[in-house]
């Protein structure tokens, strides 16, 4: 199995907030060479960015540099693997991601404490990517009970290659290097939905309201009557979605060659 084996020898320590909304904390799930690709890949082609927006509410204040789209990442052996553990620890199939993404933080960066979801069924597979930390290094993340984030559940310390997989309604908030240190915190995020359709319209959710002028319950109507006009067909709706996506892409490299004939002339 590409998962965890059915002793759940990957499996460190699990702890529940005080609504039972668990917290997995898996080591040595991931290959190594998996591992190393990934980062790889992270250094290579990260681009950096900075989202202030409020995700449902809340934002988390942390860098990103690098977002993947769903249909690219479900082709890979490490969705294969995310999928299998959440199955498994979860008891639920049908679980499909809808944000992919490496997020960095440094020592003097100021995160917040979020939730990742409202109101939904949803776990985020968080994977702790920066090689040679140790615990002193701090670059954890810290887990707090419901509402009273003065009452800590846990805190999972960074280990390369560490997993955390916990329910999105606990709140949480990553924790900077240590001051003294110059290397960044790197974290691998897949944030999944409990079917496809659902996960499906959560990314088209975000990125029509990101990226085109319209108000969040107009993008949500429209996505809405998009899903009932293809019959609620995840696939279907996936298929427009990526016809979307690579319509975007083709205007913004036209506009960038404008640009770019113009500034020469």
């Amino acid at each position: 199995s590409s998962g965890i084996n059915a002793e759940y020898g990957h499996l460190t320590a699990t702890h529940q907030t005080a609504l039972s909304r668990p917290i997995y904390v898996l080591d040595d799930l991931i290959p190594q060479g998996v591992l190393s690709e990934l980062l790889s890949h992270v250094y290579s082609s990260s681009q950096y960015y900075y989202d202030d927006s409020e995700d449902e509410g809340e934002t988390d204040n942390v860098h990103w540099i690098s977002g993947y789209h769903t249909h690219q990442f479900v082709q890979s052996n490490l969705w294969t693997l995310v999928r299998d553990t959440v199955t498994q620890m979860t008891g639920h199939e049908g679980w499909y991601p809808y944000d992919i993404s490496c997020n960095l933080n440094r020592a003097w960066d100021h995160t917040r404490i979020h939730k990742d979801c409202f109101g939904k069924d949803e776990y985020t597979f968080l994977i702790f990517l920066t090689p040679d930390y140790q615990p002193g290094d701090l670059g954890g993340t810290v887990f707090y009970q419901h509402e009273d984030v003065s009452e800590i559940v846990t805190l999972v310390q960074n280990r390369f290659g560490r997993v955390a997989l916990f329910h999105c309604e606990i709140k949480h908030a990553a924790r900077p290097p240590h001051s003294s240190l110059s290397l960044a915190r790197y974290t691998f995020v897949v944030k999944v939905a409990r079917s496809k359709l659902s996960a499906v319209q959560r990314e088209m959710l975000t990125v029509v309201a990101h990226t085109q002028d319209t108000e969040e319950s107009e993008a949500e109507q429209w996505i809405a009557d998009e899903s009932e006009r293809l019959g609620n067909d995840p696939d279907k709706l996936e298929a427009l979605f990526i016809s979307l996506i690579e319509t975007a892409d083709q205007m913004r490299h036209s506009d960038l060659e404008n640009s770019l004939l113009n500034a020469g002339k």
